[in-house]
């Protein structure tokens, strides 16, 4: 664990297992900003934003890939029912002949949630990597 003495906005102050990510933004985002990667691109949240979260570490531009903090956490190879994006929050199938496979959440809630895609993987993909939990 690092200290590092600052109160500047979107440097760390506090280091414990620091994960990162390139995430393309879907607008322009300040460093520092809180944002939301629900959609696999991350934007500023709102009110109304209930994560995942994350905090750019740099300015980045509407359409431009930047890199982004989120909590740290346990990383697994799982495996998917479909493709999926990375940023997109994933769920258990709720189909009979997928059980123990992971789907996209359309609209995340909580108790549903396994964790978020760190990596895109195409339809039959035997694995991709994973955040356990829901930030």
């Amino acid at each position: 664990m690092a200290w590092i003495e600052t109160t500047d906005a979107g440097n760390v102050a506090q280091e414990q297992g620091l994960q990162t990510l390139v995430m393309t933004a879907a607008e322009d985002i300040k460093k520092g900003n809180c944002c939301t990667y629900a959609t696999g691109e991350i934007a500023d949240i709102g009110a109304a934003e209930l994560g995942p979260f994350c905090i750019a570490l740099e300015d980045i531009d509407d359409t431009e890939e930047g890199v982004v903090a989120i909590a740290p956490s346990v990383i697994y190879c799982l495996p998917g029912a479909a493709g999926f994006s990375k940023g997109e929050v994933l769920m258990p199938s709720e189909q009979t002949d997928e059980e123990g496979r992971l789907v996209v959440v359309s609209t995340p809630v909580y108790n549903e949630v396994v964790g978020v895609a760190l990596e895109t993987i195409a339809d039959g993909a035997t694995a991709g990597k994973v955040r356990l939990g829901y930030f």
